[in-house]
């Protein structure tokens, strides 16, 4: 494979050059600190406001030995997704349970933080705000990194697009929520808004060894945050290839580096499935049951003939519905012929019955309303309560609105093939270009989310779908309004 090297565009070195004007400054420095003020204000909220544990956060504080401050008549490794909790502690248990992800440089550190609190005299709870205050960090420091990076190179309306997403979407409590807790949600979300926006800032960089590093690490952290985003970064890579071959006839650096890192987030994905224990088998049951209580058994035309053709006991139909948490048993147990259905029954299912297959897809697409997921509490102390509406977020709004919500997770596909139809394949188009690496993250992610685990989380498994969608709303509206200007600059 040749790998061609991206020369910089002269324009875009003469833009660089020019200074960007106050006013430009001004604006996007406001809206920086918007968005700061906005993920503060959660972050620091009394009562806490999180996502409460849905059992996975488990799968993660395993690894320190970390658990919620609960009576110590309650196992520590239960979940309690009636509502989160504010102070965590050590409890040395013998769970071999210890998921791999990205994800653990934050809770490591956080874990780290707190072994030395403890080591210098500090009692035994711990805030979960120490994690949310490391996130929050990070966040900020890539949303300036970021912004600064735009105005370096003269993008004056990149830097206030990207200023405005940070504001309005990353800031919301559709990602806010996930700051005090210790699900994965928020590394994915950090890696792919680190590589969505270094493949723009980049678009026209030389090749260096550092910028090689920074992307393949940014693609391997996204694959490695989750299982469900073990082969995101190699989609978005085999979209780059191609867009590369089309025009270039080569492969460009940008490319190469995150075929690189999405290989080896891959692999480490694939090794983890192949674990033995009670972790790996728990995950693998509890999808199975999704897929086919969440998904199949409640799309199904005849329940009792797909029950027979999947090889499973008639009696289970009475869980359709129902979530792996709610059956009264170890799915393989509550459901006898379980333990039979495979990936491959999953797939040649779905290929024999068509029908059935768009009707799950579509009803993953439903399910992905609210953004602000519902199944779990988010107020300290509650029972299943959900942040007030007088909160400010677009999850509000989608949910009231359901055109509103069609318009946005359609416009990244109705703009792809606009573009498409009037510039062709092998003309440079940045915005065709963006509009198809949204859609492909968006549909492999709902994609795997389904199949992976029916419907039975989709508005938390799908969070990286709709922030997608919403970040290229504000860049085609922000497109759109910059054409406008430019027509109306233009000589007559």
């Amino acid at each position: 494979m040749s790998v061609t090297e991206n020369r910089r565009d002269p324009e875009a070195a003469s833009a660089a050059s020019r200074p960007v004007a106050r006013g430009w400054r001004i604006a996007i420095a406001l809206l920086l600190v918007l968005g700061l003020i906005r993920a503060l204000t959660l972050w620091a909220h009394q009562p806490l406001y999180a996502y409460a544990n849905s059992y996975d956060q488990v799968r993660y504080t395993a690894c320190f030995d970390l658990y919620p401050d609960r009576p110590a008549d309650v196992p520590p490794t239960q979940n309690s997704p009636q509502a989160p909790y504010a102070q965590y502690r050590f409890i040395a248990t013998d769970d071999p349970m210890c998921y791999w992800s990205s994800e653990l440089l934050f809770q490591g550190a956080t874990a780290g933080l707190y072994a030395l609190a403890e080591a210098f005299g500090g009692g035994p709870l711990h805030s979960v705000r120490v994690i949310g205050l490391l996130r929050l960090a990070a966040w900020a420091a890539l949303a300036i990194a970021l912004t600064i990076g735009f105005l370096r190179r003269g993008r004056p309306g990149a830097a206030l697009i990207h200023a405005v997403i940070v504001a309005v979407v990353l800031a919301d409590p559709g990602n806010t929520l996930y700051l005090n807790t210790f699900y994965a949600e928020w590394t994915a979300l950090l890696a792919a808004w680190a590589l969505f926006g270094l493949l723009v800032l980049w678009r026209h960089q030389v090749r260096s060894r550092w910028r090689f590093i920074v992307l393949a690490l940014l693609a391997f952290a996204l694959a490695a945050s989750k299982i469900q985003h073990l082969l995101l970064p190699l989609a978005l890579a085999v979209v780059l290839v191609v867009a590369d071959r089309l025009r270039l006839r080569g492969t460009s650096w940008r490319s190469a580096a995150i075929l690189i890192g999405a290989l080896a987030g891959l692999w480490m994905q694939f090794i983890q499935l192949q674990r033995p224990g009670q972790m790996v088998d728990s995950i693998r049951q509890y999808n199975q049951a999704h897929v086919v209580f969440t998904a199949f058994l409640p799309m199904a035309s005849d329940r009792v003939a797909l029950l027979d053709e999947l090889g499973l006991d008639r009696s289970c139909e009475a869980f359709t519905g129902l979530r792996a948490w709610q059956l009264p048993d170890m799915p393989d147990r509550a459901c006898p012929g379980l333990s039979g259905f495979t990936r491959g029954t999953e797939l040649v299912t779905l290929l024999r019955h068509p029908d059935l297959a768009a009707r799950v897809v579509w009803g993953g697409v439903r399910a992905l309303d609210p953004w602000l997921a519902r199944n779990i509490g988010h107020i300290e102390g509650a029972e299943f309560a959900l942040i007030p509406p007088p909160t400010p977020s677009l999850g509000h709004a989608l949910h009231a609105v359901p055109p509103l919500q069609a318009a946005v997770l359609a416009l990244p596909l109705i703009v792809l093939l606009v573009l498409v139809a009037r510039h062709g394949l092998r003309r440079d188009a940045p915005l065709r270009d963006h509009a198809a690496l949204t859609v492909v993250l968006m549909v492999v992610t709902l994609v795997i989310t389904v199949l992976g685990d029916g419907l039975a989380d989709v508005a938390k498994q799908g969070h990286l779908l709709v922030n997608a969608a919403l970040a290229f709303a504000i860049i085609a509206i922000g497109a759109a309004a910059g054409a406008w200007i430019e027509r109306r600059r233009a000589p007559p």
